[in-house]
């Protein structure tokens, strides 16, 4: 289970988890839903739909009739299941706290329909964490680089770690409530 997809193939899997969809059904989902910042592109969705095609990941739904437009109804696979998992377990790492929180609250989204609850407490602890010391590195840097900084860029700067310090604060608040 070494390849991995990116967050747009995984979102694509939990839907088709959740029901069998077409291609256009899930781009009319994401034209219609918070999840469409990851994409609602037919240039985007349809490429990652081949991708998991060709990893096994997903396959045609057997005995459904397309309906008059060829579309053609998806399922995840016992492989894609297994990939989708994996993904919803992966530990949070630096990088991802740096490069990409917006796909750790997507993997989030998904866990409690696939996870138990001590392994989403696990994730957000772990999530917790990162986010802190991520914090802990940038409030360093600012107190010895701040002057140095011109005033948007520090202002810049400081929008950042306003906003990390909200998505520490989500993820207590999300952990309190996952734990109740």
């Amino acid at each position: 289970m070494n390849a991995r997809d990116s967050d747009l193939g995984y979102a694509l899997l939990a839907l088709l988890q959740q029901a069998p969809r077409s291609g256009y059904d899930l781009r009319k989902l994401f034209e219609t839903n918070p999840i469409g910042h990851f994409s609602d592109s037919p240039g985007a969705i349809y490429p990652a739909l081949g991708r998991l095609r060709r990893r096994g990941w997903i396959e045609p739904l057997s005995g459904g009739a397309p309906s008059g437009r060829r579309r053609q109804a998806l399922r995840p696979t016992a492989l894609g299941r297994r990939a989708f998992r994996a993904w919803l377990q992966l530990p949070v790492e630096h990088k991802d706290v740096a490069h990409g929180l917006d796909g750790l609250v997507l993997r989030f989204a998904f866990m409690s329909e696939n996870l138990e609850r001590r392994a989403i407490v696990r994730f957000l602890d772990s999530l917790r964490e990162a986010v802190r010391a991520h914090l802990g590195n940038l409030e360093r840097f600012r107190r010895v680089e701040a002057a140095r900084l011109p005033p948007s860029g520090r202002l810049a700067f400081d929008s950042g770690v306003a906003g990390l310090r909200g998505y520490l604060r989500w993820a207590e608040r999300a952990l309190r409530e996952i734990k109740r």
